[in-house]
Parts: structure tokens; C-alpha cells; sequence
């Protein structure tokens, strides 16, 4: 069996030193072996670290990671698992697949400007970013939406702002989840019945195509609907703004008239 020191094992995984340990201290990652003051790694954390470092790259949190490795390691029935997990997130693929990464209170700030206490737990509620075990150092789902939210800042928009504007979409699009999750669950229940769970891997993938094919839809449906409204908004906004310049400069016209 190979061993590794932590510097090897993080390049083999392809991430960094920081990002294991910060797994460690979460529970993700099981505790080397010691010899004297060297930590000693195997193909089995190797494999462990792969598997974390896949899952949070297409979306599951720390907190779902944890959970599902909990449950399997007190020897529960994977059906369990799924079931304690949420099995419409373990089941199927996530929405997207995001660019997740640990990056330090400095990093953030680099973008972000100045965080304090309040501005850190308003971004954790939004599932910005998530404590990572570190003072210093915070997991980010998506490092997409930091950079999206670093341009509106550099525009001039403060934080903020950029928070609350999300904070509502976010509010819609949960409305809009909710009536995806209900219709998959009431097909599941008319066609297997109420309190119904997959008992082998084949019903297992007949409930995870149901969810993954509506997830596909619903996307799709959202991404073209999203544009079309877009657009309409946003020429009722212009017109609005070029009404209201135009009222503005009325006065002016008539005193310079006189």
C-alpha cells in the first residue's frame, strides 16, 4: 500500500495542503497514521479525498458529505442514508457544476472588499461561502459567484446590495424549487405509493431518472423563461428611466424659452 506525506497526498488529489486539512477537521477525511511528528497517508485517505473533492466540485455541501459518510460508516443500509441525506440531492447530479474552492478571509476580502462579522454571516446565509473549520478560511461553493459579485463592486454597487437583490431572487426561485420537488414527489407516490423508498439499485435508478429528467426540464424551462422576462424587464426599466429624464428636463426647456 502506498503512503503519503501531506504534501504528496494533496498533489495526487490535484488540491492543496490547506484543503486536507480543512476536510480533516470537518470529519471528511479519516486521521493519518502518526510516526513521530510526521502524518502518514494511504491509498484509502487517497481515495477518500478524490471522492470529497468530486462531490464538492458538483455542488453537495460539507454537510451532506458528512452526513452521507456518517451514516455509512455506523453501518447503515444505503437506502438509510439516502433517506437521512435528502434523496433528491444524493441520487441525482446537482444542478450545475460549480467551481468549489477554499479561499482565506484575505482572498475574500481581496474581492469583496472589507468583511465584517455581519457582511461574513450574511454571505454564509446566502450560501456564498461556509465556514471551513478555519477562522481564516471559508469553503466556496462556487467561486463563480464571488467573481460575479466582485464586478458589480468594482462597478460601484455596494455589497449590500448585491446581497439583497440575490437574497430576493433566491426567495422566487425557492418558490419555483418547491413546486418542481412536489411534482416529482407526487409521481413518485402515484405510481409506488406514499411512504415508498427504493429497495435495490434498480428502483433506486427509476426514482433518480424521474427527479434528474424534471430537474433537466425545469432548468431549461427557467433559463428560457428567466431570459425572455429579462428582456421585457429590462426595456420596462429603460423606458421608465427615459420618461422620468425626460420630465426632468421639461422645467429647463420652458426657462430657457423664456
Amino acid at each position: 500500500m502506498a503512503e503519503y506525506r501531506i504534501d504528496d497526498l494533496a498533489r495526487e488529489a490535484g488540491t492543496t495542503t490547506r484543503n486536507v486539512r480543512v476536510y480533516q477537521e470537518n470529519g471528511l477525511l479519516t486521521r493519518p497514521q502518526r510516526r513521530g511528528r510526521v502524518a502518514i497517508y494511504t491509498d484509502r485517505h487517497l481515495r477518500q479525498l478524490q471522492a470529497v473533492t468530486r462531490l464538492l466540485g458538483e455542488g453537495f455541501t460539507v454537510k451532506h458529505i458528512l452526513k452521507f459518510l456518517t451514516g455509512l460508516q455506523r453501518g447503515q443500509e444505503l437506502v438509510e442514508v439516502l433517506n437521512l441525506a435528502d434523496l433528491e440531492e444524493l441520487v441525482t447530479s446537482p444542478w450545475s457544476h460549480p467551481d468549489s474552492r477554499t479561499m482565506s478571509l484575505a482572498e475574500l476580502q481581496d474581492r469583496l472588499g472589507e468583511l465584517d462579522a455581519a457582511a461574513l454571516r450574511r454571505l454564509c446565509a446566502n450560501g456564498v461561502i461556509e465556514p471551513a473549520g478555519d477562522a481564516d478560511s471559508y469553503l466556496v461553493p462556487d467561486r463563480r459567484v464571488i467573481e460575479d459579485y466582485a464586478a458589480l463592486i468594482a462597478c460601484g454597487m455596494p455589497l449590500t446590495e448585491v446581497l439583497k437583490a440575490s437574497t430576493a431572487v433566491d426567495k422566487k426561485l425557492d418558490a419555483a424549487a418547491r413546486t418542481i420537488a412536489h411534482h416529482g414527489y407526487a409521481e413518485i407516490v402515484r405510481q409506488r405509493g406514499v411512504g415508498w423508498y427504493p429497495s435495490d439499485d434498480t428502483e433506486l435508478a427509476w426514482a433518480a431518472e424521474i427527479i434528474a429528467v424534471m430537474r433537466r426540464v425545469a432548468a431549461r424551462s427557467a433559463h428560457a423563461s428567466l431570459d425572455r422576462a429579462l428582456e421585457t424587464a429590462v426595456r420596462n426599466e429603460l423606458r421608465r428611466y427615459n420618461e422620468a429624464a425626460t420630465a426632468d428636463s421639461v422645467p429647463d426647456l420652458k426657462a430657457a424659452a423664456d
